[in-house]
């Protein structure tokens, strides 16, 4: 059952929807401007291009009353030799108008997505969380080349059609105002009957697309959990699934081929008519009814021909701006998103002496959907000392880590590293002091020395072996035939989990942060193991603060505070 909508709800949303698609295109202009240079050459060009055509039909006229029927040799080698030479100018200038345009619609576009791109990764981790990674793939590339490519053509293409038909309809008049009066009525015929569908076509455009996503997210997710799919015999079930998916896709893109088919053959059904009728008339002519030679009816015939392909471009340009309007939409939902934290104006630095010292005073933090997770928090870590954070799963120990690097900030209260509220900081210094190791690693495809190198690029190959021995990692890359330069695999797939587990601790550890948070970082590992990288870790990073996640049950006596969770306050427990 559909819930009602009110009219004044429905007209605020469409006002908000207007409000984003200002805003995105404000945004999309700004890929532009760079780019107008080179788009004026290439507008210029085209022009030149479009002129030369429009001459053509006109010489041939001359070619034909002046030369050919006259008799007049000296005519016909004259304009003959211009139409060879204007075609000759033409050929050489779309061949250079298509590489500018090209080169230029493409430089635009990967500027667009590279924008996008970087502003997507500024976002909190909850959207990632809540968010098809299909759906985001669609819209980086599909939406953003449709935005692309009609904004580009509406440049070109609508300009050059625009001045071909004008230019056409002009002779054409000047050949014969009875049949230029026809097709300009034929005109206005065809574009109220183009207004009654552009609702339909942009509801089934916006349709098709969000198939489209429903689809390539089914994909990346199903995709990527292959493994257990086979374990659970769902093969089947997922093969049925996406064929349910096509079967939507399909329904949704016939009915708008359909209506997109509607848009296109009824005007040009009815020019062709026009057509049939002005060469009714031109005979008429040639038998003395009115004023028009032969040469002027072809020429009339070729202009005919030329505006109506004009008017197809232009009427699919027209069908293309309402797939586009839906690409923009989607395209402004990401564009327009604000950042889960604000970057300070004026930056300050850590103080070079610290060590890791953390404050969190009166810190309360919610989720959008209600979840409390901390409520005036207060606490102290004094730098340098080692922590074991408890709490039942779902406490919310990993958003306090996400708090500590900022992903979010707190609707309430302050967090102070080493003195300097994170909110002042720089994201980029923040992340090198505070590190995390999570219980979920996510490596790379690439090799095992390259992961470990990710957060520090500039770590010289004796610094990575050295995070590597620290966290083991040289234990079981020793066993392997590249060794620390062997390929991990998609997402470290090749890998074991216990192995993963390792490498992302190397890659933490090589940063050399002041405060570094293991949050069940060693779960894969067994017990001799993880108290080997744990006594390592504790000798090397004495001096720094360490905070530790766990559910295993470990020695109190290895740690300076033990910090527990529950009810979104934290209590310290005595050891």
């Amino acid at each position: 059952m559909q819930s009602y909508v009110a009219p004044w709800q429905a007209a605020s949303r469409d006002s908000a929807t207007a409000t984003q698609r200002r805003e995105t295109l404000h945004w999309f202009a700004r890929f532009l401007r760079p780019a107008l240079p080179r788009l004026a050459l290439v507008m210029a060009l085209s022009l030149a291009a479009v002129g030369a055509g429009l001459a053509q039909p006109y010489l041939t006229k001359q070619l034909i009353d002046e030369g050919l029927l006259a008799g007049n040799d000296q005519v016909i080698l004259r304009v003959a030799g211009l139409m060879v030479a204007l075609a000759i100018a033409a050929l050489f200038l779309g061949a250079t108008t298509r590489l500018l345009y090209v080169d230029t619609s493409a430089r635009i576009l990967h500027s667009l997505r590279e924008s996008l791109f970087a502003h997507l990764l500024t976002l909190s981790p909850e959207f990632f969380a809540r968010t098809r990674q299909g759906d985001l793939m669609v819209r980086l590339d599909s939406d953003i080349a449709e935005i692309q490519r009609f904004a580009l053509d509406l440049l070109l293409s609508a300009t050059n059609s625009s001045v071909l038909l004008a230019g056409s309809l002009f002779i054409l008049y000047q050949l014969s105002p009875p049949l230029t009066g026809i097709m300009l009525l034929l005109l206005i015929i065809n574009a109220f009957f183009l207004r009654t569908l552009r609702p339909r076509i942009e509801r089934l455009s916006r349709s098709a697309r969000e198939r489209g996503a429903n689809i390539a997210a089914f994909l990346v997710e199903v995709l990527g959990a292959a493994k257990s799919v086979q374990s659970y015999n769902g093969q089947l079930r997922e093969g049925e699934v996406l064929n349910g998916l096509h079967r939507e896709l399909r329904r949704d893109t016939l009915r708008l081929q359909l209506v997109g088919y509607a848009a296109g053959a009824l005007p040009g059904f009815l020019l062709s008519l026009g057509t049939v009728g002005i060469f009714v008339f031109g005979t008429q002519s040639l038998r003395g009814h009115a004023p028009l030679t032969l040469g002027g009816l072809i020429a009339f015939a070729s202009y005919v021909t030329r505006a109506n392909g004009t008017i197809q471009s232009l009427l699919g340009m027209y069908v293309a701006l309402q797939r586009a309007r839906v690409s923009l939409d989607r395209v402004a939902e990401l564009a327009t998103m604000r950042t889960a934290v604000t970057a300070p104006a004026q930056p300050l630095s850590l103080p070079a002496e610290g060590r890791g010292r953390i404050e969190l005073r009166g810190v309360s933090f919610a989720y959008p959907d209600g979840t409390m997770v901390l409520d005036g928090a207060d606490l102290l870590i004094p730098a340098g000392k080692k922590l074991l954070l408890q709490g039942e799963s779902g406490a919310g120990k990993s958003t306090l880590a996400d708090l500590l690097q900022r992903h979010y900030d707190p609707q309430q209260g302050r967090i102070l590293v080493d003195g300097v509220d994170l909110c002042r900081l720089d994201s980029a210094e923040l992340r090198r002091a505070v590190v995390v190791v999570a219980q979920d690693v996510l490596l790379f495809s690439a090799s095992i020395v390259d992961n470990i190198r990710y957060g520090r690029p500039q770590a010289s190959l004796d610094e990575v072996q050295a995070a590597a021995r620290l966290a083991r990692v040289d234990l079981f890359a020793a066993q392997l035939p590249q060794g620390l330069d062997t390929e991990v695999g998609q997402r470290g797939a090749a890998r074991s989990g216990g192995q993963r587990q390792r490498i992302a601790l190397a890659r933490a550890l090589l940063m050399q942060p002041r405060v570094l948070i293991l949050d069940e970082s060693t779960s894969g590992l067994d017990a001799d193991m993880d108290a080997d990288i744990r006594a390592a870790i504790d000798e090397h990073f004495a001096e720094r603060t360490r905070i530790v996640v766990s559910h295993r049950p470990l020695p109190t006596a290895q740690f300076d505070l033990i910090v527990a969770l529950a009810d979104a306050r934290l209590s310290i427990r005595p050891q």
